[in-house]
Formats: C-alpha cells, structure tokens, sequence
C-alpha cells in the first residue's frame, strides 16, 4: 500500500475478505490516513448487490435491489451511527427470505407477476416459521403493481417466559459481583450488574457512551431509557473505575477511547452485543434470565410506565410483562391451593 490512492475503504474492501482487513482499516482510521465509515452499513449495502446475483432473470434482481435499497438502506441511513450488527443480520434475514419466495416462484415455472395468495400460502406450509417477513415486500410489490394484493399476517406472541433465577440464585450471583476479591473485569461485572438488576439487554449496555453513566453530588447515574436511574450506592465505585479506564484493545496496539462505556476492537464501534452475552454466559449469567429474573422483579413493584422509562422497553411490553407475571402468580396460587385442598 504504496501509492497515497490506495488508503480508501473500497481498496480495502477489494484487498480481501472483512477478517482479514479488519485490523489494518481500524489501524489506518485510528491513525487519522483514513476516514471512518459506518462499516456494517457499507457491507450490507454491498451483500445486497452480491446476494442478488442468485436471481437468475435481470427484471426481478432489479425489483429486489430496488426494494432492499428503498426498505432497508433508506431506513438504517437514518439511524445512529455506527449500526450495530444485530440490525443489519435481522434485515439479511428477512431479504434471505425474498430470495427464498423467488427462488420457489422459479422452481414452480412461474412469473412473479403470478402469484397468488395461495401460491404463498403454501410457500408458507413449510421451512422457516419467519416467512411472515416477506409481507412487507409483497405490499411494496403490489403498491408497485408487480404482484396482486397478497397479506401475510404475522403471528400472535406466544406468552413471555417469567421464569428467571430463583430468589436465592439471583442474591448468590448479585453478591459475587459485588465482592471485592471478584476476578471478573470491571465492565463486564457492571454490564452484568445492569441485567440484573434493571433487566437492561446487552444490545442497551454496548450502545451505552461514556456519558450515559454520570455522577451527580455523591450519586452515580445510568441512563438506559427516557430516564436515568439512580445506582445503588454499592455501584458508584465500579461505575467510576469503568468511566476511568478507558483503554480499547485493538490488533495492533491500545487505543484511549473517549466515546463508548465498553470499547470495541474495531476503531469507532463499541464492543458487539454477541460478544458481551458470550462473556456473561461465560460467568454463569445468560442475559436471557438475568433480564427475566429483572423485569418480572420491576413490574410487580413499579407501573409499567416507570419500567419503560427507567428501562428503556416499550410501556406496551412493560405491560405484557406485568401481565405475564401476574398470570404466572395466579396459576402458582391456584396450583397451591389446589395441593391445600388434597
């Protein structure tokens, strides 16, 4: 890498697989001889072009681009960047599915123009209970006038699973977190921490900046939804010795990062939620259960309202907990009862 022409991103992109040029980029933009980009959105837009190439007829493979470009790309321009992976797999997901539905009109000698609503109907029969996804492509097409009018309607949520640590589980753990003599590193001992004591996903914790954790007179503050939520005063001294080292290890050498809670290797992104569930699994803490033993916890104590802005969920799923919870209350009561009774 020689010539000055050479240092740009679509180089860099041609030189060879994201794994293997992953360092060299991060190295590059930390040393200020490249620009940074939103590097998950720039692979999608380029998967999209690449997956494409599996629709055989030149028209369609032009309807799928267009409309990935105009449902999704249009839609994660607009979002924070940088995007976080789960958002670009979540979409590729979804386009897999599209390719799945043409690829199936194909093996059926049929035209896109063609299908009908029992032509999905029976595409739907089998594989992947997903395939209500492609429902916004077939409203695109059909507002397009490429395909009739076809609705897939999604199905309904099955009830939430409130079953989470036991009572004396969740103190045990809380209590090793909150040792001194703990080994575990300082971020993900308080990553842990925040699901299990405010229910937060490690998609929030990652998306968290320096400057969502602050100190207020003696208090310490993290803000995972609307509202900040006051820290237990066991929590003020980790919260500061993260805020304090700031420290990235990256491929070829340590950054200082000022700008994200916990840095990632990549220059410019956070650590990926995938990694961070990976570690606190690792530790004896699936997310999973440590943000069910969390939420069922909060709504039986707070109006779903306050869970959702402490929380940073929705007031309508801080509802179907509360709900869920309060279900599964009735049902061990009335299981209790009913052993009384014998």
């Amino acid at each position: 890498m020689n010539s000055p022409e050479k240092l740009s991103h679509d180089y860099l992109d041609s030189a060879g697989p994201d794994a293997l040029t992953r360092g060299i980029r991060s190295l590059l933009i930390d040393a200020g001889l490249l620009e940074p980009r939103d590097h998950h959105l720039a692979r999608f837009e380029k998967w999209i072009l690449e997956v494409s190439t599996e629709i055989s007829n030149s028209k369609l493979r032009a309807v799928f681009v267009q409309f990935a470009r105009w449902r999704h790309v249009r839609e994660l321009r607009k979002k924070r960047s940088p995007l976080p992976t789960s958002l670009t797999v979540s979409r590729r997901r979804e386009l897999r599915l599209i390719l799945d539905l043409i690829s199936w009109i194909h093996g059926q000698d049929r035209v896109f123009g063609s299908l009908t609503q029992s032509d999905v109907d029976c595409w739907r029969s089998f594989g992947s209970k997903e395939k209500y996804r492609v429902n916004e492509f077939l409203v695109w097409a059909h507002r397009n006038r490429l395909v009739g009018r076809i609705e897939i309607h999604r199905p309904k949520r099955t009830d939430l699973n409130v079953i989470g640590f036991s009572d004396a589980k969740r103190t045990e753990i809380l209590e090793n977190l909150l040792d001194e003599q703990c080994p575990w590193p300082a971020p993900i001992r308080f990553s842990a921490l925040l699901v299990l004591l405010f229910g937060a996903r490690p998609l929030q914790i990652t998306r968290l900046k320096v400057s969502d954790v602050f100190f207020r007179g003696p208090h310490a503050y993290v803000r995972l939804g609307r509202a900040p939520v006051l820290l237990p005063d066991v929590l003020i001294q980790l919260a500061s010795t993260i805020l304090k080292d700031r420290a990235a290890i990256r491929q070829f050498t340590t950054a200082e990062e000022t700008h994200w809670l916990l840095p990632g290797t990549v220059t410019g992104y956070p650590m990926s939620s995938a990694a961070l569930a990976v570690r606190l699994r690792n530790i004896g803490i699936p997310a999973s259960t440590g943000r069910t033993s969390a939420l069922s916890m909060l709504t039986q104590n707070l109006p779903p309202t306050i869970v959702a802005r402490l929380t940073g969920t929705t007031r309508g799923t801080a509802i179907r907990w509360m709900d869920a919870v309060a279900a599964s209350n009735a049902r061990y009561a009335g299981f209790v009862i009913m052993l009384d009774g014998q």
